[in-house]
């Protein structure tokens, strides 16, 4: 039996040691299994994400490594790395054996060479694993580089521009330019200029005004067909790069020729001498050679139409031929005329514009004996040149008396400089250039011989002043970078500066083409409108100067402000304002204010005033409508009762109770004494006066607590009171009145007998003597 036990209790042991064993066992199975599926973080990115990005620039050439996935996990024992079935068509590829991502195709930000970015899946396996695999999205974002150069749109230009065109004018808008590289960067900001060649040099003709990828050419001095017909400008376009790049364009202008000018006679003056048989038809001939003469604009090159200028009789013996020029006798010349020599005005104007004309002279003499006395025909003589008279104009034709002999001899004194000559026949030419600032008179002497005679002539020569300096400007553009602070002060912009080389000349500036900009007599500019402006403003600044004729110049000037962006065409600026302007403006409103606020003020007052005069009258007449003496004095203001005939007749007109029912004593008005309780008023101790109407019946009085006693008198004694003028001892009655708020009721009723003569039938007895009692005839009731 012990045994027994000691073997079940042995076996009970076992079966607790191999149940604890076998959960041991179980747990530590499920444990591995937690522990190891939390320390599997193969195909997964080191730092929790779920995507990848790189950027990368635009030129990295092919085959470079782009970036290197980030994921946990050797590439050769736990994962393996694939693109995507769907991403084969990628330009980027997986390097074998590592996680690195290589470029197969070029990248381009502009799209043009290749994509700009790139998004692709890789695909992450688990290495001896049946799980799915893992995606992970892939994004490469290039960067941009300065790897192409802007391109002006519509090059080469070629324009026609007329000569006539004033400096400041654009002859060539919308030039555009684009630029391939990312908007808004350095690399895609534009510049522009107008160069004389591909060296760099500016253009002093015209200049490029615009920003951003726009502008226009604008013209910066006048052009001349004569001296230059044609020119190029280089227009170049340049980034914000380093280097930058830039491209070039060529800008062809034809200048256009305009009528601008006069026509020109080869000479300024030609001679002749007649035949020694002059006839008519026969031909002159010239010296130094045949007239002729041109249109100077030889882009227009209009025909020229010749005339002799008519004034003189001697003309009439004389004609030209309109086309050629030629000079022949229109008749016979008599022996007695032509014995002097004369001179001949020729006139050459264009065909389609008679009011450009040239003018030369042609002196014709008479072929005479050699041997006649040597003489000048003027020997004191005075002329005045322009300063501006070109080199080889004839100053002065000294006539002698021997015109035609050729032997003479010419020569001239007091010149040391050498500015005049002494050709044959007698012309005094223009040798050098006259300078009006320099030397405003000359005195010179002529001397002719033919070697046996000598002859002299003194002239003088005055120089004409001449405006021939136009307005210079120091610089061909003047351009002003301002801030918008800097406008706001009402400082000055900048300066233009201009000078004139004549003496005597004062300069006048004036802007055109804007009202916003201001420009002082020192060549100041200001800015006229404070207010608002635009980001850039272009116009031209005209000098002109105060000579004969004046002459002026202009300059273009751009005014950008630095500031502002570019997008914004108008600026607002903040402006100080004038406080004096203010607080006189504000004191007018206030004054203003006051005065109409016064007019209405009284003009309320008068009308409520009339409303309630008209209310007050109104109630009168509601109110006392059976007194007829109120309504007499209501409608008759400032009016007094002064007899019983004008109470009767108010009362027949405006009493309610004058009809057949009531009648009137007709020889008189009831007197009443005055009130003489001292507590009572001064107007209610005036004597009031009420006619005597019979009523059929007396109305009840109104009831009082207090009596009122009125002491009343005779008829006859108040007649005669009346007529001496007293009344009951008081001063003599000079107008009766019925104060309004006084009413009036008989006090007794009876039936009054009044005949029509006014007597009464039955006279009361004269032993009824006045007493402090009511007469039944003259008693009143009146109620206060």
């Amino acid at each position: 039996m012990k045994q027994s036990t000691t073997i079940i209790m042995s076996g009970r042991k076992l079966y607790g040691t191999s149940l604890w064993i076998w959960s041991s066992l179980q747990f530590a199975v499920v444990f591995s299994i937690i522990v190891h599926s939390k320390s599997d973080s193969r195909c997964f990115l080191v730092n929790g994400g779920s995507s990848v990005s790189f950027f990368v620039s635009e030129d990295v050439p092919i085959g470079s490594n782009l970036g290197t996935l980030d994921i946990h996990g050797d590439i050769n024992r736990d994962i393996a790395l694939s693109l995507s079935s769907g991403d084969s068509s990628a330009p980027v590829q997986i390097e074998p054996g590592t996680k690195n991502i290589t470029l197969t195709r070029k990248l381009d930000r502009e799209g043009i060479e290749g994509p700009s970015s790139v998004t692709f899946t890789v695909l992450c396996d688990k290495r001896n694993d049946n799980e799915p695999s893992i995606h992970i999205p892939v994004t490469i974002r290039t960067k941009d580089v300065n790897d192409n150069a802007p391109r002006i749109v519509g090059g080469p230009f070629r324009i026609n521009v007329s000569e006539q065109t004033l400096p400041g004018s654009s002859i060539l808008s919308n030039i555009k330019a684009i630029d391939m590289d990312q908007h808004g960067s350095p690399y895609s900001t534009l510049t522009f200029s107008a160069l004389e060649d591909s060296q760099g040099k500016p253009s002093k003709l015209v200049t490029f005004a615009g920003g951003g990828q726009e502008g226009r050419l604008i013209l910066i001095k006048p052009l001349d067909y004569e001296t230059r017909p044609k020119f190029n400008v280089t227009l170049r376009v340049s980034d914000q790069g380093t280097p930058p790049l830039h491209t070039e364009t060529i800008v062809e202008v034809r200048v256009v020729d305009a009528d601008d000018q006069n026509p020109r006679f080869q000479h300024v003056s030609y001679s002749s001498l007649l035949p020694r048989n002059p006839r008519g038809g026969a031909a002159l001939e010239i010296e130094p050679e045949p007239i002729y003469a041109f249109d100077q604009d030889t882009g227009i090159n209009s025909p020229i139409i010749y005339s002799i200028a008519q004034g003189r009789a001697e003309s009439n013996f004389f004609h030209m031929d309109a086309l050629m020029g030629r000079i022949t006798l229109s008749r016979d010349v008599p022996e007695d005329q032509l014995n002097q020599p004369i001179t001949l005005v020729l006139k050459a104007e264009q065909k389609d514009n008679p009011d450009r004309y040239a003018i030369s002279t042609l002196n014709v003499g008479k072929k005479g004996n050699t041997n006649a006395p040597l003489h000048f025909v003027q020997p004191e003589f005075s002329v005045g040149v322009p300063e501006n008279s070109p080199i080889g104009t004839i100053v002065f034709t000294a006539l002698t008396s021997r015109q035609a002999d050729k032997r003479l001899r010419f020569g001239i004194e007091g010149d040391p400089q050498g500015i005049f000559q002494i050709v044959s026949m007698g012309q005094l030419v223009l040798k050098k250039s006259l300078d009006y600032e320099v030397n405003q008179r000359h005195v010179i002497k002529l001397w002719v011989t033919d070697g046996f005679q000598n002859s002299s002539a003194t002239g003088i020569i005055n120089v004409l002043n001449v405006n021939d300096w136009a307005p210079r400007f120091r610089q061909s553009l003047y351009e002003f970078n301002v801030t918008a602070e800097k406008l706001s002060r009402g400082t000055s912009i900048g300066q233009i500066e201009v000078a004139d080389g004549d003496v005597g000349d004062k300069l006048t500036l004036e802007i055109k083409n804007s009202d916003s900009v201001h420009v002082d007599e020192n060549g100041q500019l200001y800015l006229r409108n404070k207010t608002v402006v635009k980001r850039e403003m272009m116009f031209i600044v005209v000098a002109k100067d105060t000579g004969e004729p004046p002459r002026e110049a202009f300059v273009p000037v751009l005014i950008r402000l630095v500031d502002m962006p570019s997008q914004n065409d108008d600026v607002y600026l903040q402006t100080e304002v004038d406080i004096k302007l203010i607080i006189i403006a504000a004191f007018a409103v206030t004054v203003l204010g006051l005065v109409i606020g016064i007019l209405l003020y009284f003009g309320y007052c008068r009308k409520r005033r009339k409303i309630e005069t008209e209310n007050f009258h109104k109630r009168v007449l509601e109110r006392n409508i059976s007194n007829p003496l109120a309504i007499h004095k209501m409608t008759h203001p400032g009016g007094t009762l002064r007899r019983s005939n004008k109470i009767r007749q108010v009362m027949n007109i405006t009493s309610p109770m004058l009809n057949s029912g009531y009648t009137t004593d007709t020889r008189g008005l009831t007197p009443v004494d005055p009130i003489t309780n001292g507590h009572l008023s001064a107007r209610h101790k005036n004597v009031t006066w009420s006619p005597k109407v019979v009523q059929k019946t007396t109305p009840t009085p109104p009831a009082r607590s207090d009596t009122t006693r009125v002491t009343t008198m005779p008829k006859s004694q108040y007649l005669n009171g009346m007529m001496n003028g007293h009344a009951n001892g008081h001063g003599p009655l000079k107008g009766l009145e019925l104060d309004p708020d006084t009413s009036v009721t008989p006090l007794e009723t009876y039936r009054s007998h009044v005949n029509l003569n006014g007597r009464h039938p039955n006279p009361p007895p004269s032993s009824h003597s006045p007493s402090d009692t009511m007469h039944s005839n003259t008693s009143l009731t009146l109620y206060f």
